[in-house]
């Protein structure tokens, strides 16, 4: 599939895994490609064009309000939503902005420019929608990274998500990547949570459930294929 064929989410929603492997991959060497001649935040959109692509699987983004953290890593939420063929323009007087933009797209609910907004904003986002009773229905999909989790503003936003219980759905990205070297009890705690015994026995756990039948061993399967091909690509 050509890239400057993707208009919608719609687009992909008939593709294999396989495919989807392959349209991966495809984004990933079109923001090298472009980015090698506009500039731009590279290894933060590199790092989430899988994570990118299930979302606008899974979800409508015409309906749906997704919003990137920061929305530097927004590139490939760009490229699936139309606009592949301005690339050239990213970053450039009257181009693409290289944050997600309204005024761009309507699949684009929310702009920011500094990290730590999107939790603050998803919960604005769920209030306004049930305040609109039955009148509007939308998921509500902020997408956080695990340095913009630890600030000041995620903690004061999650303290009044907890407190109104608003249906969100949180993505954590944890990519162990930031601007410098993450730090402090919640990197920590990130940190420790992938190597514990907790996590490895749970992983043992799925292994040994779904393999009891042919067709959870086949999703079994294909959960493993994409860790690593993800693992992979990000080596």
């Amino acid at each position: 599939m050509n890239l400057n064929e993707i208009k919608t989410h719609d687009d992909i929603k008939d593709l294999s895994i396989d495919e989807l492997y392959k349209l991966a991959d495809d984004i990933r060497s079109f923001i090298i490609d472009s980015l090698s001649k506009t500039g731009g935040h590279l290894s933060s959109n590199l790092g989430v064009v899988e994570l990118t692509i299930a979302l606008h699987y899974v979800f409508d983004s015409r309906k749906d309000k997704m919003i990137f953290d920061v929305g530097h890593q927004s590139y490939t939420h760009k490229i699936l939503t139309g606009r592949a063929d301005r690339f050239s323009t990213l970053r450039q007087y009257q181009g693409l902005c290289g944050f997600q933009k309204r005024s761009e797209s309507g699949s684009d609910p929310w702009e920011a420019g500094h990290s730590s907004t999107s939790l603050s904003a998803a919960l604005g986002f769920a209030i306004a929608r049930d305040l609109d009773g039955n009148k509007k229905d939308y998921n509500v999909i902020p997408i956080v990274g695990d340095a913009a989790l630890c600030s000041g503003m995620s903690f004061e936003a999650l303290n009044q998500i907890g407190e109104e219980q608003r249906k969100m759905i949180i993505v954590l990205n944890d990519n162990e990547m930031s601007i410098s070297q993450n730090v402090g009890a919640i990197s920590k705690a990130l940190t420790d949570l992938r190597v514990s015994k907790g996590y490895t026995f749970l992983k043992k756990d799925l292994f040994k459930s779904l393999n009891q039948t042919k067709l959870g061993t086949k999703f079994y399967n294909i959960l493993k294929n994409m860790k690593d091909h993800l693992k992979g690509k990000v080596v």
